[in-house]
């Protein structure tokens, strides 16, 4: 069940990570594709960092933009540890136990704190893909919208 899910987010990242570049590819200008390319070549320009850009190009949703936070940080957890079926690597996972159970989960089901866990994971991964897609497809959508007051004359 675990390998499963580092599969699934390690799969999942490298779509995100595609779809993002696509976007900062169309949306920069040659010089910044040049610098981007250069940090990609020279790896200093993380999936944390990609996250953090996109995040801040796209004027998201402060719900949205902790998702993307999420599931870095998870997939953070998921590349440090080489032997994800250690037992402290729940551990380390229950640090956004809160988050992902709000989020996610509505009602309180009758599974284990484990089992609840990698459910919210796996909808989180699969919301931050829908999202990627969202946000770099029709990102006017979403920051272009102006709420009409209709107490105005």
């Amino acid at each position: 069940m675990i390998s499963k899910l580092e599969k699934k987010v390690v799969e999942n990242t490298n779509i995100i990570e595609d779809i993002i570049l696509k976007y900062f590819l169309k949306k920069l200008e040659v010089n910044e594709v040049k610098t981007i390319n250069t940090l990609i070549a020279n790896n200093k320009f993380t999936f944390s960092h990609k996250i953090n850009l996109f995040c801040d190009l796209t004027h998201m949703s402060t719900i949205d933009a902790a998702k993307f936070k999420v599931f870095t940080k998870i997939n953070n957890e998921v590349i440090v540890n080489d032997d994800s079926l250690r037992s402290d690597y729940f551990k380390n996972l229950n640090t956004y136990y809160p988050f992902l159970i709000n989020t996610y989960l509505a009602s309180e089901e009758v599974l284990s704190n484990q089992k609840k866990l990698i459910f919210a994971i796996n909808l989180l991964i699969d919301d931050v893909v829908k999202l990627t897609k969202d946000y770099t497809e029709k990102p006017q959508v979403y920051f272009q919208k102006k709420v009409k007051n209709i107490f105005s004359v």
